[in-house]
């Protein structure tokens, strides 16, 4: 009887610990589920994020939000502008203009963790932009009547000429992989999109068409460019296009009747965020899904929103 009562006993323990392993393993995965299903969670909507400028009584201000639109904070706090953000995935961090009350300009590069501010060398130089290694910088040289692209080094040395041509050469954006720069001119006679190969340094033109190009992105795999395109008049809105870099594959994404402007490839690839504008609800920011054609509404309220880029998610 004693024997009994002793393997019972043991029965006993063994299906109380079995009882305990097994609800911790259940907890261990039903624990994150909730975690991550809750609407608002800002470590659960994505990878990545959106950032934006605002306009709010009066200045330019740089918001970011989830890619649902679900939580908005404001980042930059500026008591002049900030305006034209652009994410630096070598440097990781956000690369933006900004200038004070007085005008004061300056390019600035922001840890989107710590929310530290540096300042970048030669912020006066137009149209600054970085490459995505962070050791040059692009920018626009305007002379008489034609705008020609530049490019040097961090420091102002080693500058180059990219584009020599006597006509307009501008809105110009670079590859993730640093290879190619895709840019406006109006050499033809008309807005059209070039490629420029930045090692081999030779242009080639993408567009021929009666319609005028204006802004541009890359895919995150540098082998596409989105780009918008309108037809010629005052009440013609652009639309986004989409194009292999060898010019081939040439397809329309967007047939709206509003503009769709400022276009950002997301970091993922499956999306792309612009700047639309409608009557009734004035200047907001949307995404299209590139599978599907969904698409996103992310701002709301009646204020100027613009000029999105993609960032990682680092909330």
């Amino acid at each position: 009887m004693d024997m009994f009562n002793q393997n019972l006993n043991q029965i006993f323990r063994l299906y109380l610990l079995c009882k305990e392993l097994i609800m911790k393993r259940i907890w261990f995965f039903v624990i994150p589920f909730v975690a991550c299903s809750c609407v608002g969670d800002k470590h659960s909507i994505s990878e990545e994020s959106l950032v934006y400028l605002k306009s709010k009584e009066g200045n330019f201000d740089l918001y970011q939000s989830d890619i649902l639109g679900q939580w908005e904070e404001r980042i930059t706090t500026n008591s002049g502008w900030d305006w034209s953000p652009r994410w630096n995935s070598t440097l990781e961090r956000l690369v933006y203009y900004t200038n004070d009350t007085l005008r004061n300009f300056a390019v600035v590069a922001m840890d989107l963790r710590s929310a530290r501010v540096d300042t970048l060398p030669n912020g006066d130089l137009p149209d600054y932009q970085l490459t995505p290694d962070g050791k040059r910088i692009i920018y626009s040289l305007s002379e008489g009547g034609s705008q020609n692209i530049m490019w040097s080094e961090l420091d102002g040395s080693a500058v180059e000429m990219l584009t020599d041509y006597d006509a307009y050469n501008g809105r110009f954006s670079v590859s993730p992989n640093g290879r190619w720069l895709a840019f406006i001119s109006d050499r033809s006679g008309s807005n059209e999109l070039y490629l420029l190969d930045l090692i081999e340094f030779e242009i080639k033109r993408l567009t021929y068409n009666e319609m005028i190009e204006k802004y541009s992105s890359w895919s995150p795999d540098s082998r596409q460019i989105a780009f918008t395109m309108r037809k010629k008049g005052e009440d013609t809105k652009e639309d986004i296009y989409l194009m292999n870099v060898d010019g081939t594959g040439l397809r329309q994404v967007t047939a709206t009747p509003y503009a769709e402007q400022e276009i950002a490839w997301s970091l993922r690839g499956d999306k792309i965020a612009f700047h639309g504008t409608t009557v009734s609800d004035g200047d907001q920011i949307y995404t299209i899904d590139l599978k599907d054609g969904k698409f996103t509404k992310i701002t709301s309220g009646n204020y100027y929103h613009g000029e999105p880029c993609w960032v990682p998610n680092h909330h």
